[in-house]
């Protein structure tokens, strides 16, 4: 009926448009499956317009160019010959295999591979197939990914000749100074008993601009084609997966040298879709987080026994109970404080109400990651957060690449939410500095509480949602709103966190007391004159009527 009214040329035309739009509609429905399979993130996004204004240095790799985002940049084309010796290497691992067999199974992967992008500045078929190839050799080779593999006989030292000559060009792009990169490092580091192993093969390469570049969200390529090329080069996919990423998980850890991390060796990741996504799974903070807020509340025996004083003397501390007793949020919900809050307090305002800061030390027996904070009698203990040029990179990477996957939760968001409320000011950042919370190589204390308010920027965070921060929320809100609380910590930190000042308020006490046992000791003296007299004449009372019973008693008896 409808086409009756058209031209044959616009019929041809709309023909034209119905069959590119459903071969486009195919494409986006074959990636809308990919993209909602489970906790898959596989899909690598561009960084929104908003986000890059607020640091556009923070999303953009400075030598290294991994995918097809930033494939082509003039700044980064030096680091291209760099990959093309990587496959020279690989080749020559096993001669079994020619670059004819890697490159067919990349091709057969292509229609995979650039479904995991968001968006696709390379046309090009082979340019494509090409870059996939360079970019996995590159990460196999360079972050140790090929270790542990046996190679053919006659060409062992040909390659490590070969790995020689890569790691000393590696090294000639190195941006930083290795030397005072390390000084940083170890100045920076906390007393982290993992960490102290050696980080092996390339160490100075750890501190290379080119490994932040690799876990840029926009500078990654999906780990499957990485895991087809290592199958194809060792010859064994019953072993080849596990000892793939036990290697670059080693490589994320020498990366996070400096920061705890919960994972131990036999329970590395296996399952991740690109390095950025390992990176974060050394983040995620461990399920028992949350009862550590609500079980290890038991305050002290002064505590106990002011509470018990409130108690029989009728004065309200309804918050502290909730606060001793924390079944479930239900307690804190019911409070109209915690109804009302919408978002963390300063440092300093806990500092004033009695909750205490301090440094979560590591335990190997138990370990934890950055994101692991505790509230114990009345002390949260934060694990160490060391800060340098490189850290508003990795957090704003991670954020990222969290907000662009629901999947993966909020934990990343929450920890970076609480850290800016509670450093918003300089003077909260040199408090827990001093309390060993924070250890920064920034020029001021001023540029880490503006680096922490700028990564929130433009960051979709629902407070009031739930986060593995929540119950904790409660708690120091809790003890925050306690007036008891406040009046103990302002005589603590006014009159005896001094010791000079407490030896003053208690000599003060002191005196105090003389005057009033003086006072007392004077009114006695003047009244003891007339207390003796009123003593001498019931004295003198009580032996009459004994006199006058004994005589008595002796009448009755001769009678």
């Amino acid at each position: 009926m409808f086409r009756s009214h058209l031209s044959s040329s616009d019929s041809g035309d709309v023909d034209e448009l119905v069959a590119s739009m459903i071969s486009d509609l195919t494409y986006w429905r074959s990636r809308g499956n990919n993209d909602g399979n489970g906790t898959k993130c596989r899909l690598i996004y561009k960084v929104l317009q908003c986000n890059r204004a607020s640091d556009p240095n923070a999303y953009e790799p400075t030598v290294l160019s991994i995918g097809p985002y930033h494939h082509g940049s003039p700044s980064l084309l030096p680091m291209e010959k760099e990959k093309w010796l990587c496959l020279d290497y690989i080749l020559k691992l096993n001669c079994n295999r020619s670059l004819h067999d890697y490159l067919a199974v990349v091709t057969s992967l292509e229609r995979e591979a650039r479904i995991c992008y968001s968006e696709d500045n390379i046309r090009n078929s082979r340019t494509f197939v090409e870059m996939l190839l360079l970019d996995s050799c590159f990460i196999l080779v360079c972050l140790n990914g090929i270790a542990g593999t046996k190679m053919l006989p006659g060409i062992h030292e040909q390659c490590s000749q070969d790995l020689d000559k890569l790691s000393e060009i590696l090294m000639e792009q190195n941006q930083v100074d290795a030397h005072q990169r390390k000084n940083q490092v170890n100045r920076m580091e906390p007393d982290n008993s993992q960490n102290q192993e050696s980080t092996g093969q390339g160490e100075q390469w750890y501190n290379s601009s080119a490994v932040y570049d690799l876990l840029l969200l926009e500078n990654q390529i999906p780990f499957f084609i990485v895991t087809k090329i290592y199958e194809l080069l060792v010859d064994d996919a019953s072993t080849t997966h596990r000892l793939l990423t036990n290697n670059l998980a080693y490589f994320i850890e020498g990366v996070l040298l400096h920061l705890p991390l919960s994972i131990r060796d036999a329970d590395r990741p296996k399952d991740f879709d690109h390095l950025l996504h390992l990176c974060y799974m050394y983040f995620k903070p461990s399920c028992s987080t949350q009862h550590n807020h609500q079980k290890k509340n038991n305050g002290g025996h002064l505590h106990k026994l002011l509470c018990w004083s409130c108690k029989y003397f009728r004065i309200s501390i309804d918050s502290e109970a909730n606060e001793e007793d924390p079944q479930s949020d239900a307690h804190f919900k019911d409070t109209y404080a915690v109804k009302q809050l919408k978002r963390w307090r300063r440092a300093e305002e806990y500092h004033e109400a009695g909750i205490e800061f301090s440094e979560r030390v590591f335990d190997k027996q138990n370990p934890h990651s950055l994101l692991d904070i505790e509230y114990r009698n009345g002390t949260v203990h934060v694990p160490c957060l060391p800060i340098d040029d490189k850290s508003g990179t990795l957090f704003r990477n991670l954020l990222a690449f969290e907000q662009s996957c629901p999947a993966l939760g909020n934990d990343i968001a929450s920890y970076v939410y609480f850290i800016s409320q509670l450093i918003s000011v300089p003077d909260d950042v040199s408090l827990l500095a001093r309390k060993g919370v924070i250890v920064h190589q920034l020029d001021s204390d001023e540029e880490v509480s503006s680096m922490f308010a700028k990564l929130f920027e433009y960051v979709v965070y629902d407070f009031s949602s739930e986060n593995y921060l929540k119950s904790l929320c409660h708690t120091m809100e809790a003890h925050y709103q306690n007036r008891l609380n406040r009046w103990m910590a302002w005589l603590w930190h006014k009159h005896f966190g001094n010791p000079w000042l407490g030896f003053t308020a208690l000599a003060s006490i002191v005196m105090v007391l003389c005057s009033i046992g003086q006072t007392i000791l004077a009114f006695l003296s003047y009244m003891t004159p007339g207390i003796f007299f009123v003593t001498l004449v019931l004295q003198q009372k009580t032996n009459l009527q004994r006199a006058e019973l004994i005589g008595r008693r002796q009448s009755v008896k001769k009678n």
